[in-house]
Formats: C-alpha cells, structure tokens, sequence
C-alpha cells in the first residue's frame, strides 16, 4: 500500500500536471501529442536501461521477459478501455478503426515472429532474419508515428479560429525586460512566498481524502522541492528556478538504479548540470520563460522515472509473495501479475484527463501505451539480449494462451464499440470484466492441470512425448 500510495502522488500531482501542459502548449491535437508523448514516457526510463535485460546464461529470463511484454499489453488494453467505459466517451469512427487495425495487425506481426523456433549462432541467418525483422517493426511504427503528426497538426491548424495578432507593449516594463522574455516581473509574491505555495501539500492535494493528504504532506514536501510541476493552475504556472535547476542535479542520481555504465552515467552527469547553470543564468525567479513547456517535459520525465522505479518495487513484492503463497510458474507470474503498477499510473492518468474533460487525450493515452508496447517488444526482445544461444523459443504455452485472448478481446471489443456507435458504454466495462475473469481462471486452470493450453506448443511437446 505504501507504493501505490506515493506512486499515486507522483502520478497525479507531479506526472499529470505537466502531461496537461504539454498537451496544451503543442500545436497539435490532444489525441495527437498525447499518442506520440505517453508511450514513450512510460517506457523509456525501463526498457532503455543500460544491463542487458536478458542474461545469455540464462536463457529462461528470454521467455520470462515475453511473458512480461504480452501480459502488459494485455493489461494496458483492458484497463484503459474499462476506465474509458466506465466515464464514457464517445471516439471518431476513423481514428477507432485505424488504431485498433494497427493493434491487430502489430500483433499478428509479433505472434509470427515470435512462434518461429530460432537458433542463433555466430554469423547464422537466423540472426540476419531477426535484424530484418526489428528493421520491418521499427521503419512501419516510425511512418505511422510520422503521418500521426502530420495529420494531428494539419487538424489543429485547421481548427484555430483567425485573429488578429496583438501588438507587443513594452511600455510599461521594467528596463531590461525585453532582453530577457516577453513575460513581465510579478511583484505580488516574493520567492520565498512562491516556494512555500510550491511545497505546500495541504493546498496543492486539496482535492485527495483528507487522512490520505495528512500522510504525504511531508512526503509531498520533499518531492516538490526536486520535481517540477508546470501547470496553469498555478501561480506562474508553477514556475519556480530553483526546483527546476535542483531537478537538472538530482536527475542524473535517479538515473542510476537503471544501471547505466561509468561512461554514459558521467556523460548524462555533465550534459544536466550544464543544462542547470544555463537555466539558473538565462531565468528569472519572479518571471515565467517564454519556453516553459521545456520545464514541463523536464518534470515528466524526472517523474516518469520515479514511478517506473516504484513500479519495479511493486513487481519485486509480487514476485517474492506469490513464488511463496503459491506454486507457480515464472512466466504465468510475469504474464498475469506484473505490471500493476504501470496499470495503476494508467488508470489515474486516464481518470485524470476525464476530470479535466480531455476526451481525446484519455483515448490517445490508452491507444499509446497500447500501440508503444506492441511495437517494441520485438525490438527490445533483440536488443536487450533475449535471442541468443541459450534460448531458441520464447514463446510458452501460457503466453501463446495469452496472446489468443489479446486477439479475442481486441477484435471483440472493436465490434461492440462499432455496433455502440462508436461509443465507451458501461457494457463494454461489464464485457471486458467477464471476459478478464474466463481469462484468470483459464490459465489457473492450465497452471493445475484441469484443462490443455491453447497453445500450439503443448501440441507439440505431446507428440515428441509419443515419439520417445
């Protein structure tokens, strides 16, 4: 409880708050710039850690990675599209259908190359046919992200409504404030007052239970005095130098639990603390940058990292609780009860956005997180180390089974979105509901060994039993 806890503050007071001026400084659609920026967010800071995710001598961390990638993509989905549902909402018909024919197609994409049974060697054409492979997911994700941003932004402009520009009035400004941005001084606060309303948990957690916002006042003050938080709900949209140099120092320590090496730690070491002596000598504590959106990226990403570090604690205890309570295999553990944490970040970012009437942003951030996790898994299987020598098939039959109920769920859930449409109802919540449980039951059934998998690769291992 206490991870989820702070995982649901910095989701929501430090994660949220920046993605929402994100998505209102760009120049795009919400849907748009929410699709392009939440997925790589929270994926990152894990999958682009510096270690090698896959040991080549161990080969079962291969499959118990897969695992992991199929039963977050899973997870994504159907919580997403249950918290929608429970709200409503109502998509385009042309966006639902193009975002789900993408989600179907990756997957059918990741399901062959995945099934195939590979032996990699030194110079062997297997590895050749995996490059060739990673190349095909990376160059078709990158044109559908390029035609995303080109249509986001045509949309966007064509919905601006013409005016006419205001003149600039430097008439009544201080002597060198035209050097230094086009905002001007405010004089009602002093730094100290601006820092204090900053820190202030009390206030800023208003609207969370009273006993909860009791507990991480003091939490809340020692976040906020490193992490960023740009919003227009704030004084000076929240501005405050001093957090934001602190944030450029303190990013690189955060940093090292992801296991970057000397070289590269240094590098990142240098590159922020040069960034922090520029913003401290080219900003003004009592007046907001022109650019502040740069601040906002700087407190998503630093709290982007936080959460996934907390994220990563979540599934350490997962793991260590249900290997004693229960007797069950690794990879249905990785299929099935990871990723609770990046599942909770997403339901409170979605339920987020529907409290400020984002409608557009909430689905982009579910079709994101979704399309992101099924595109790169096979690339990332590669280049984290998965296939090697050691390991020729990653696929088991528990993923194989959960592979099919992705398929199942998607195209199902895209049929009743269409008969509805085109709108999130609470029978679609309802529906998913059920189908999640035939699921969970499903594969402890398998686990016990009442029912067969619906795998492929149970059928194989059967007939090479009758052969021997």
């Amino acid at each position: 409880m206490v991870h989820f806890s702070l995982l649901f503050m910095l989701t929501k007071y430090f994660f949220v708050p920046n993605l929402v001026t994100l998505i209102e400084f760009a120049s795009m659609t919400m849907f748009g710039i929410t699709f392009l920026i939440f997925g790589p967010s929270n994926f990152v800071s894990y999958y682009n850690s510096a270690w090698m995710i896959c040991d080549p001598q161990r080969g079962s961390l291969s499959p118990l990675q897969f695992a992991k990638m199929v039963g977050d993509i899973l997870r994504y989905f159907v919580i997403g599209l249950m918290v929608l549902s429970m709200q409503g909402y109502r998509a385009e018909g042309v966006t639902l259908w193009s975002c789900m024919t993408f989600i179907l197609t990756g997957m059918g994409y990741l399901y062959i190359v995945t099934k195939k049974s590979y032996q990699i060697k030194l110079m062997d054409t297997d590895l050749n046919l995996i490059k060739f492979r990673v190349t095909v997911f990376l160059y078709t994700f990158s044109l559908v992200l390029l035609v995303i941003v080109v249509v986001s932004h045509a949309t966007y402009q064509r919905s601006l409504l013409k005016g006419t520009a205001k003149p600039d009035n430097y008439l009544d400004m201080d002597s060198g404030d035209e050097i230094l941005g086009k905002y001007q001084k405010q004089k009602v606060f002093t730094r100290r007052q601006l820092w204090l309303k900053t820190v202030n948990g009390y206030d800023n957690m208003k609207d969370s239970h009273m006993v909860y916002r009791g507990l991480m006042v003091p939490i809340f003050f020692v976040v906020s005095n490193f992490f960023p938080v740009i919003s227009k709900d704030r004084f000076l949209v929240g501005w405050n130098k001093y957090i934001n140099c602190l944030c450029l120092i303190v990013l690189p320590l955060i940093c090292l639990p992801h296991g970057f090496k000397a070289v590269s730690w240094l590098i990142m070491l240098l590159v922020c603390w040069a960034l922090s002596i520029l913003a401290f000598i080219s900003t003004h504590s009592l007046r907001r940058p022109d650019n502040v959106w740069i601040f906002a990226l700087l407190g998503l990403i630093i709290s982007s990292v936080a959460m996934n570090l907390l994220s990563r604690e979540i599934e350490n205890v997962t793991w260590q609780y249900i290997s004693i309570q229960f007797d069950v295999k690794p990879d249905v553990t990785a299929l099935m009860y990871f990723g609770l944490g990046e599942m909770f970040s997403e339901a409170v970012v979605v339920r987020c956005l529907q409290q400020r009437k984002m409608w557009d942003a909430t689905f982009g951030v579910v079709m994101s997180i979704v399309t992101y996790a099924i595109f790169l898994a096979f690339p990332l299987l590669f280049y984290q180390g998965c296939f090697n020598s050691s390991s020729s098939i990653i696929t088991t039959a528990s993923t194989q089974t959960g592979i099919h109920f992705i398929f199942l769920i998607v195209s199902t859930s895209l049929l009743h979105i269409s008969m509805s449409g085109y709108e999130f109802r609470i029978s679609l919540f309802f529906y998913l509901l059920v189908l999640t449980v035939i699921y969970v039951t499903l594969q402890w059934m398998i686990h016990y060994d009442w029912m067969l998998s619906l795998a492929t690769l149970h059928k194989m291992q059967l007939i090479s039993k009758g052969f021997t």
